[in-house]
């Protein structure tokens, strides 16, 4: 996994008839072929599509992805546990599991970004 923040966070994000900026996501939840989006509001919305499908778009523009079912928005990392509970605590007190596959790249990354 790597990052290559190309373009900024300020774009907009077409979900279906709602438009949203890209900065006010927090996090994204895969529910099957469903995608939960998570905002800094504390609003959510949800779309058909699946996080295989915004994965590109939003790994571009500072987000990561810690484990099979979610993609997290980097601005809203808070901590990060790779010893015991191997997660990320998010701004809003939310944990998010890392998988054992995603525990290396993003030690890697978090030193890179240092």
């Amino acid at each position: 996994m790597t990052i290559n923040i190309t373009k900024e966070q300020s774009c907009t994000l077409t979900l279906g008839d709602q438009s949203v900026c890209v900065k006010d996501i927090l996090r994204l939840e895969g529910e099957g072929n469903y995608s939960k989006f998570h905002m800094n509001d504390g609003s959510k919305i949800v779309s058909c599509r699946t996080l295989k499908y915004f994965e590109p778009f939003l790994l571009e523009r500072g987000f990561i992805r810690p484990s099979k079912s979610a993609i997290v928005n980097v601005n809203a990392i808070q901590a990060i546990d790779f010893n015991i509970q191997k997660s990320i605590r998010l701004n809003n007190e939310i944990q998010i599991p890392i998988s054992r596959r995603q525990i290396k790249p993003l030690k890697d990354l978090m030193k890179g970004m240092a």
